[in-house]
């Protein structure tokens, strides 16, 4: 295995990285390259142990001789767990690891631990907290990291910053504290029922009626039908600000404990959202030229691209920055992307315009393959919340939800993409030879506790398969 590294702003640590890298994989008479993508890069040995169980698990499907694997390093970060007594805290770790993402924040860092640490008993605190996190996140106009703040097109929403960085901290506090509570409720019933029933796959063009748990086609959107809202707070137009107190009621404390609960959640998802926006920019100007010099230098090595949550956008941004004359990855596997689902859609229900991947399988030259769990509320619930846009709430939800993502109920917008189940998907010869995917992984991708549910959930011998089928390993 090789390691490839990209800074924040995309650069790579030397101009002979590309370089050693063909020279090694032309050594090792290397046929069949995976390009692997993940945000797990707290530390070294965060990532190392990733990169080791995706080995693993590679070799385990059959991925032997002949078959490189490279990892990608980049300022990515997961945050660690919560403690039993379920309140959440900002470790040393995570603290390096957001260092990483922000890269000259280490005051505002500093200064936003010690507020969740002391949870000050007032709102004015909260707000205080708001005004660190828009530091943190702010960039110049000129930034390029501003055409990355969202999968939509350009001519669809020109505005970038999600309103969690715009409405009331405290408001936005208290969205998030309701969801977190929730997602515990969701965790302990997953945990005690069987995984549910599949249904028979169709292609979205000979759809039957809509299935009551999202697992085939719908009649009248293409690509598979979303799966219920998680939550009703997804349903209301405001869903960061549900609080009907009125103004300038007192607070209690426990309503100020749930905001600060919700406050360390605010802090997770604005982080996620300006990793998701280094992971476009390191993508199309990162490794998409080291993967044209791959192209260029080994032209009869076989290029395959897979990521998880963060690391599917940042692999499928690779892709749209590759020439479209002639489709140089052989496969594209996304597992639980963290991108809107309409990002491959040419057109948008409700609205003009499409989304900022459109296309992209002009760039592959086998399937798009993209999982997708009911049971990763990382995506399911708080990816359309941290994503909402000012005056855009009443689109959170239903078939048309225009936060809806990608690795929760699969390619939306996209007329004649075959969903499948993993287990149907894992059959030979059920993979097209070209196209998109969606693959309903919800009968193994199911396990984890709150608040992201199974969003990690992916070190499973099928996934390491589903690489393999859709690549044409040998």
């Amino acid at each position: 295995m090789w390691v490839v590294g990209f800074d924040a702003e995309a650069a790579a640590p030397d101009e002979e990285q590309a370089d050693r890298l063909v020279r090694a994989v032309r050594a090792a008479e290397v046929r069949h390259l995976i390009v692997l993508a993940h945000a797990a890069h707290n530390d070294e040995e965060t990532a190392d142990r990733v990169h080791d169980r995706c080995r693993a698990l590679l070799a385990e499907a059959g991925c032997g001789e002949g078959v490189g694997l490279v990892a990608v390093r980049w300022p990515g970060m997961c945050f660690a767990p919560a403690d039993d007594d379920r309140k959440p805290r900002v470790t040393d770790a995570d603290l390096a690891a957001l260092r990483h993402v922000f890269p000259g924040g280490d005051k505002v860092l500093t200064g936003l631990r010690d507020l969740l640490d002391a949870r000050p008993q007032k709102n004015g605190a909260l707000d205080d907290l708001g005004i660190g996190l828009r530091r943190l996140s702010e960039q110049p106009l000129d930034d390029p990291l501003h055409a990355y703040g969202t999968d939509l097109g350009a001519d669809v929403l020109p505005q970038t910053d999600p309103a969690m960085l715009i409405d009331s901290p405290a408001q936005v506090c208290e969205g998030f504290a309701e969801a977190l509570e929730w997602a515990r409720e969701e965790t302990a019933r997953v945990a005690e029922r069987e995984p549910e029933r599949f249904e028979e796959p169709h292609a979205a063009s000979s759809a039957p009626d809509v299935s009551e748990h999202g697992t085939i086609t719908e009649t009248d959107t293409p690509g598979p039908r979303p799966a219920d809202d998680p939550t009703e707070c997804l349903e209301r137009p405001e869903s960061l600000a549900p609080s009907e107190r009125p103004l300038r009621a007192a607070e209690t404390g426990h309503e100020l404990e749930r905001r600060w609960d919700g406050a360390h959640q605010m802090l997770c998802q604005i982080t996620s959202y300006a990793v998701r926006r280094h992971a476009g920019l390191i993508g199309e100007h990162g490794l998409a030229p080291l993967l044209r010099h791959l192209r260029a230098e080994l032209p009869d090595t076989r290029l395959h691209l897979v990521g998880h949550g963060p690391g599917a956008r940042l692999v499928a941004y690779a892709a749209r920055g590759l020439d479209a004359e002639e489709p140089p990855v052989a496969s594209l596997c996304l597992f639980q992307a963290a991108v809107s689902h309409f990002a491959f859609a040419d057109h948008m229900p409700q609205l003009s315009g499409g989304g900022a991947l459109a296309g992209l399988d002009g760039r592959v030259a086998g399937p798009v393959v993209c999982t997708y769990s009911h049971h990763d509320l990382e995506l399911g619930l708080f990816f359309p919340l941290a994503c909402r846009r000012i005056g855009d709430g009443a689109l959170l939800s239903g078939a048309g939800r225009m936060w809806g993502a990608l690795g929760y109920d699969g390619v939306q917008g996209i007329d004649g993409s075959l969903t499948l189940t993993l287990a149907d998907a894992l059959t030979e010869g059920a993979l097209p030879e070209t196209g998109y995917v969606s693959v309903d992984a919800s009968e193994v991708i199911r396990e984890g506790g709150p608040p992201q549910g199974a969003h990690h959930d992916v070190f499973h011998p099928h996934l390491a398969h589903l690489i393999r089928m859709a690549g044409r390993l040998p």
